[in-house]
């Protein structure tokens, strides 16, 4: 009778268990345990595991050990007891156990599993991966060991491999949330971001509360209301499992996103330390790097990434971006750094390209399509906002492709004037190809380049007849596949030697089309005549802080006594990241008294503040762009130090444009830093120009959206008559010749093909 009753509490705790009641079970379970005898030590194994479940480790301690009093030699009630030790974090006691059930039953795959994952804890991945492998012999479908087994392979940096296992363990197990995760993890840290999202959300469609693959989710889309709750989560795993590289990278990327970018490093270091070649910390790190100005540094922690894969695109667009913030390098070798990932990712894709046929009607209505992820509050969104609000829709069918991951206003904006949106942030590169050419787009304009969520993979491929570049970048792509780029007699003139892959093609006035923000205040009255100092300012992102940007604004501001630099930017958040932004500035003699460092605050907050500053300083050779017209609407002057890149003249173009550049444009750093000083001392210059720049913007070229898209159309209407001619613009021709051109010239006044150094490859 006593048997039978204890099997019937088993089998009664075995169904409370099953339908979710674990309290109710383990009482059964305790009934059921009574005796010395087999269904007992079963009883209380069954007891063990469900407290483990519920993170009662030391209960399960003295349950696991109550079996084991009943049978000495029961396996798995040592493995449940090593279990037990290890959520205790006693890696000791739970090694003892483990070894104590694998001499009792030598293939016990749940044993093997367990000492396996100690020895991944302890830095071992090698012989852990020997256990799992075990296991796996033993019993193939073992979940733990699969998923385990995808860690070790990650730790020990195969990821090709890692990716496999992934999707074996997912084949066994298709509806297990932790399988999704686990594979996702595997893609977001080996740079597939892209995939790795779609495995998040497909762990989601398997339990809803997954929490790690909503922090994983929060990690990606910047939200920065969960990041907190993010960086907590990962860092009680680590606590609870142990440090690995991937929890470790994963908490670095999240740091990062936070923007506690001294945190992160510190974190990437200790990953590194673990795996030199972890391919996600050392991108973290070097993101973190270029977020204090050290670009040599970033540029070589990516090129050691590229070791560890070098087929990833995303590295060597980030060597590229890099290297247009360096001063020292010249445009040739800036350029190589773009043609290097077009000799990697463009040039073995020429069999796989779209063949378009020429001909057709040069005057039909032509479908353009932009993509880009940054359809926001963005200085592309706020760029094109205005374009696209003029476009001639009975000429031009407009689409947007676009990575946005979260709307705001100008997103909302910029869609309802565009004729069909498309969101593809999670499509691949071969599905966003079939889908543009589907479209029948004529003409595709990148608005990214190598920045964050640059597609130029899908360009390559050629999906659209005619491929152009616009304002999303402010160099040469590298790219064969993209003819043309497009650029404005200012920025690219004849007499200024430039690198291009692409043909570059003028706008008659700038580039740019400015869109103030609804919300400016009006201009302030000079801050000079109430403080009695002058206040130089840069609102700029303080990767473009170079050095020799360092030493000359300090120069200038010991010129001017009592002057003051007040800076704002969203990295200068991080206490770390202000401290060593004041220790640079000290070493060239500038004290901290005289720095007003600023973090991030709300659009409309940070566009008041021009309110506080004098005159900017513009940095080189990466000048402002939007910093430069936001400060020159609210009445600030820009001085800028003049290149001969793309992006070291974008300050000067926009100056030339308001009539100023011969004033507030300078050639040489001496130059640059007497131009500032001399305008410190002229108040009443100052006053006028406070009073005078908005007229002045909003009369200039910078500021008529209209007749600025008719200028857009009229070079798009021209590449596309070129393009059904069987020619190209500039090759053979000049762009104001082709037949039927528009009244409108595309060229600057002197033709500068001849003159620039330009690469045709």
């Amino acid at each position: 009778m006593r048997r039978l009753s204890s099997l019937l509490w088993l089998h009664l705790g075995h169904w409370l268990g099953g339908h979710g009641l674990a309290s109710l079970a383990e009482t059964c379970y305790r009934n059921s345990a009574g005796g010395h005898d087999q269904r007992s030590v079963q009883a209380w194994c069954h007891l063990g595991k469900s407290l483990l479940d519920r993170g009662q480790a030391k209960d399960a301690v003295a349950t696991y050990e109550q079996a084991i009093q009943c049978d000495p030699r029961h396996a798995r009630a040592w493995c449940g007891l090593g279990a037990a030790h290890r959520l205790m974090a006693d890696l000791d006691a739970a090694r003892r156990a483990y070894d104590e059930a694998l001499r009792i039953d030598p293939d016990l795959p749940q044993a093997l599993t367990n000492l396996g994952e100690w020895f991944l804890v302890k830095r071992d991945a090698a012989v852990a991966l020997t256990y799992f492998d075990r296991s796996l012999a033993r019993e193939p479908r073992q979940r733990e060991a699969l998923a385990n087994r995808v860690a070790a392979l990650f730790e020990l940096g195969r990821y090709p491999e890692a990716e496999t296992a992934a999707l074996k363990a997912i084949d066994c197990f298709p509806d297990q949330a932790a399988m999704h995760v686990n594979h996702g993890n595997v893609l977001l840290h080996t740079g597939q971001a892209r995939s790795a999202v779609k495995a998040f959300r497909k762990a989601l469609e398997c339990d809803p509360a997954c929490a790690e693959a909503h922090m994983n989710l929060a990690t990606f889309f910047g939200e920065s209301h969960h990041l907190a709750q993010t960086i907590g989560f990962i860092e009680q795993e680590i606590a609870l499992k142990g440090e690995t590289t991937q929890r470790l990278g994963a908490l670095a990327l999240a740091q990062a996103a936070k923007k506690d970018y001294a945190a992160a490093e510190k974190t990437c270091r200790k990953a590194l330390d673990r795996q030199a070649g972890c391919l996600s910390a050392l991108i973290t790190l070097g993101s973190c790097l270029s977020a204090r100005g050290d670009h040599q540094g970033a540029i070589a922690l990516n090129e050691q990434a590229l070791k560890a894969n070098p087929q990833m695109p995303s590295i060597f667009s980030c060597i590229a971006f890099s290297a247009t913030y360096l001063l020292d390098l010249s445009p040739q070798a800036v350029f190589e750094h773009h043609r290097r990932w077009s000799q990697c990712f463009e040039t073995p894709t020429t069999e796989r390209r779209y063949v378009h046929k020429t001909g057709g009607d040069p005057d039909r209505l032509l479908r353009i399509g932009y993509v880009s992820g940054d359809f926001g509050r963005h200085p592309v969104g706020s760029l094109l906002r205005d374009v696209v609000r003029y476009h001639d829709l009975s000429q031009f069918e407009i689409h947007a492709f676009s990575m946005m991951r979260q709307d705001d206003d100008i997103t909302i904006a910029i869609r309802k004037c565009v004729s069909t949106w498309h969101d593809v942030l999670l499509t691949s590169d071969d599905e966003l190809v079939r889908l543009i050419h589907d479209q029948g787009i004529d003409i595709l304009v990148d608005l990214s380049g190598h920045t964050a969520y640059g597609r130029l993979p899908v360009f390559v491929l050629k999906p659209a007849p005619v491929q152009a570049t616009w304002i999303g970048y402010f160099h040469s792509t590298g790219l064969e596949a993209i003819d043309y780029f497009i650029t404005d007699p200012h920025t690219s003139p004849a007499d200024v030697p430039q690198w291009f892959s692409e043909i570059p093609v003028w706008l008659p006035h700038s580039r740019f089309c400015y869109s103030p923000p609804d919300y400016a205040p009006e201009v302030t009255p000079l801050p000079l005549l109430t403080h009695g100092q002058i206040t130089f300012g840069s609102f700029n992102r303080l990767e473009k802080l170079i050095d020799p940007v360092i030493e000359a604004w300090a120069r200038i501001l010991k010129a001017v006594p009592n002057s003051r630099l007040f800076m704002k930017a969203g990295a200068l958040e991080d206490e770390s990241i202000r401290d060593d932004l004041s220790r640079r500035f000290a070493a060239h003699g500038l004290s901290a008294e005289r720095l007003e460092l600023r973090g991030p605050s709300p659009h409309p907050e940070m566009m008041a503040e021009y309110g506080e500053m004098d005159i900017a300083l513009d940095t080189f050779p990466f000048n402002g762009g939007m910093t430069t017209l936001e400060a020159l609407w609210m009445g600030v002057p820009v001085v800028t130090l003049v290149g001969q890149s793309v992006v070291a003249r974008q300050t000067f173009s926009v100056l030339a444009n308001l009539g100023l550049a011969e004033t507030l444009a300078f050639s040489d750093v001496d130059a640059f830093v007497q131009g500032a000083i001399d305008l410190a001392n002229d108040p009443e210059r100052l006053a006028t120009l406070r009073r005078e720049l908005r007229p002045r913007l909003s009369a200039s070229p910078l500021r008529q959206a209209e007749t600025f898209t008719r200028d857009l159309e009229a070079l798009y209407r021209q590449m596309w008559r070129a393009w059904c001619a069987g020619e190209k613009l500039g090759v053979g021709a000049p762009l104001s010749v082709l037949p039927d051109a528009p009244p409108v010239t595309m060229i600057p006044p002197q033709d500068p093909a001849p003159a620039l150094a330009r690469l045709r490859l």
